[in-house]
């Protein structure tokens, strides 16, 4: 046989062969790839579902257990500070976004306020309000200089109809509620709370 020839009939046979012994190959190493891509694009699905449904409503989970559900306001106190002697304003505010909020199941409304300087009675507005834009406020009177715990009950607060979709808390110092007209108010450790179940 000419080399030609040798080369030609070799790479026949192999030509031939390659098919039938590769195919089984490619079956075997198909179905786990296919494997891998499905997972790889379930799995990010899923992720991006659940990362969606926390981040859109991330505090109403916890709402049917929880007996109560406390507002991340940040590593400090919140701090209104006001001068009327020196502007025209006649108020001062600041609200926290709800994302419509579920607090059906509370009752109450609590935190801690307290005044910087404590001279003469200052007194706070509460107001809340919920996506249909029904808003109902109250009052807390005398904040001093020392810490003290505030409850504010829900019921009181009839203008809004329905609890299921607060969207804005706001605290407000009117330039007529302060005896002090340059001052501050602190208030942390915001939370809505159920009554126990005994009182």
């Amino acid at each position: 046989m000419e080399k030609n020839e040798v080369y030609d009939y070799l790479a026949k046979v192999y030509l031939d062969k390659q098919p039938s012994s590769a195919s089984p190959v490619v079956k075997k190493r198909q179905t786990p790839q296919a494997r891998w891509l499905a997972l790889f694009l379930i799995v990010p699905i899923i992720i991006i579902a659940l990362a969606y449904l926390f981040l859109k409503h991330p505090q109403k989970r916890h709402t049917p257990l929880a007996r109560s559900l406390q507002l991340d306001t940040g590593n400090e106190p919140i701090k209104i500070k006001y001068n009327f002697a020196g502007s025209n304003l006649k108020k001062e505010t600041y609200s926290i976004t709800l994302s419509d909020l579920n607090a059906q199941d509370f009752q109450e409304l609590e935190f801690k306020a307290r005044r910087c300087k404590g001279f003469g009675p200052v007194h706070l507005r509460v107001e809340l309000e919920n996506s249909l834009r029904e808003n109902a406020s109250c009052y807390i009177k005398d904040i001093n200089n020392k810490w003290k715990r505030h409850t504010v009950k829900l019921s009181d607060l009839k203008e809004i109809t329905r609890r299921d979709d607060l969207r804005r808390i706001s605290f407000i110092i009117e330039e007529w509620n302060a005896a002090d007209k340059d001052d501050c108010v602190y208030i942390d450790e915001i939370r809505f709370v159920k009554q126990n179940p005994e009182g």
